[in-house]
């Protein structure tokens, strides 16, 4: 009966009731450190509340990187252009393919010129009717004057008359005068045959030696027009260069023996080495735009002209810059309408970023961009500082109305 009633004191006591509490007050902060920890992890997981990814402003050293598309050029190149107007009905072999002399490259369908031809050939023929009927005439002529110049001899110059014997003579200069026109038209007419005809073969584009297609300007169904170019041919690809476009910053680093690596889009796997023979400027395309021309070293026997690539060049490291990743100069807000702006605006082909402002929307902020090693690229703009928070995408996107 001694242990019950010790059982029934502690009750009654408020031991039970105390070690209960205990109990539930340990429990509870075990929640509390559980549900703390899960709003950590997901805050962890999940970044803040804000709608955009970021990144920070970096200031550093980057080896920029020049990437440039270009097409492999070969030795003794020559453009054909087209010879009249008319519409491509075929085309032969695509840029990069190896053609022989005389090769049917592509064919235009110049029937208004056949029309022409068809007249050409009239015009021929009427103007040498009307030759032979001058020929005649003057025959003609020549022997009635020859016939009245025999009598005027043997009379004595007494007959015929002198003013009929006169007129003999300018008939007979007419006559002459006349056949040397119908010539001449004879001439004319069979010379524009000629050249029509010459033309009309060139409707059929050959290739003037065996060598290969660099550039193809036209497809089939294109209307071309006398003048403009089909194509570009290499002779050889004993000598192979690149040009590429130098209009990216950066590119001032560029000398010759710069070497660059080549990825040939048909073989993105075997990387080439070029080095810069020289740099050109003031194309007549482009005026005041500048080119380098690149030289392979040892280019495989795969390679031909045409071919399309990618060149690579490292240029001189930039140290303590300001960096931004290439995601921020492409990040817009969109149709937020919140952006603030800083600086002055010269225009909407200005690279710009956006920095998160105090309220937590987007500001923008133009800048000039340098180079760029295909990550980061350099910046410069004022008031912008190591370590600002810029936008370089968005979390949860706006929903579009």
């Amino acid at each position: 009966m001694t242990e019950p009633e010790e059982v029934s004191l502690d009750h009654f006591l408020g031991g039970g009731t105390r070690r209960g509490r205990t109990h539930l007050l340990r429990i509870a902060l075990l929640a509390a450190a559980v549900v703390a920890l899960v709003l950590l992890v997901v805050r962890f997981l999940g970044g803040t509340d804000s709608p955009f990814y970021t990144a920070l402003v970096e200031q550093g050293s980057i080896t920029p990187l020049l990437s440039e598309r270009g097409t492999v050029h070969g030795s003794g190149e020559v453009a054909l252009a087209a010879a009249l107007d008319g519409t491509v009905t075929a085309e032969g072999v695509p840029a990069g393919g190896k053609v022989e002399k005389g090769q049917i490259l592509a064919t235009i369908d110049a029937e208004p010129l056949r029309s022409t031809l068809a007249a050409d050939r009239a015009l021929v023929a009427a103007a040498e009717a009307d030759l032979e009927a001058a020929r005649g005439a003057r025959d003609e002529a020549t022997s009635k004057l020859a016939r009245f110049e025999d009598v005027w001899r043997r009379s004595g110059h007494r007959v015929p008359a002198i003013n009929e014997l006169e007129a003999a003579r300018t008939a007979a200069e007419r006559a002459a005068r006349e056949v040397a026109a119908a010539e001449a038209r004879v001439s004319a007419a069979r010379n524009s045959l000629k050249a029509d005809s010459e033309t009309l073969a060139a409707a059929v584009v050959r290739a003037p030696f065996a060598g290969y297609v660099v550039e193809r300007n036209i497809r089939t169904g294109q209307r071309v027009r006398v003048g403009m170019k089909l194509f570009t041919l290499a002779a050889s690809d004993e000598t192979l260069e690149i040009e590429i476009p130098l209009a990216r910053a950066g590119s001032a680093g560029l000398d010759a023996g710069t070497v660059a690596q080549v990825r040939i889009d048909a073989m993105p796997d075997d990387v080439q080495q070029a080095t810069l023979a020289r740099v050109l400027a003031d194309s007549a395309d482009a005026p005041g735009s500048r080119r380098a021309v690149f030289t392979l070293e040892k280019p495989t026997e795969a390679i031909r002209p045409g071919m399309a690539a990618t060149v690579e060049v490292a240029l001189p490291e930039r140290k303590n810059v300001l960096l931004v990743p290439d995601a921020a100069l492409t990040f817009e807000p969109g149709s937020t309408g919140g952006a603030h702006v800083d600086g002055n605006s010269t225009g909407r082909n200005q690279p710009r970023i956006y920095l998160v402002s105090g309220d937590g929307e987007p500001r923008r902020v133009y800048v000039s961009a340098g180079a760029g090693d295909g990550k980061r690229t350099e910046v410069f703009a004022n008031d912008l500082k190591p370590g600002a928070e810029v936008i370089v995408g968005w979390r949860n996107p706006p929903e579009k109305h």
